[in-house]
């Protein structure tokens, strides 16, 4: 995997679809740290959550499929959950 170091929002690897890079749970809480407008981040999570879900099930019903892509996008869903926990938890600290 590629190293980076994202310091700043303008910085922060992304897919070509414009998802944000985790690579880690602390990337996700750091993440959450650094925006601004925390409630339109907390939707666009909300967005990435549900088209991965979809790619997940649509992955399920193949045959045969990838176990290791299925794991991965597991992986990204749960990320994107910490992010939002991480971000409702700021938000319950105002």
């Amino acid at each position: 995997m590629r190293q980076f170091n994202a310091y700043t929002l303008e910085y922060w690897p992304r897919m070509k679809s414009g998802e944000v890079i985790f690579r880690s749970t602390e990337d996700a809480i750091f993440y959450a740290n650094l925006v601004d407008d925390r409630l339109a981040t907390y939707d666009l999570l909300k967005k990435w959550i549900k088209k991965t879900q979809e790619n997940i099930d649509s992955l399920k019903e193949r045959t045969p499929f990838s176990a290791n892509r299925l794991f991965n996008l597991v992986v990204r869903v749960q990320f994107y959950v910490e992010c939002m926990e991480e971000i409702q938890r700021l938000n319950e600290g105002k």
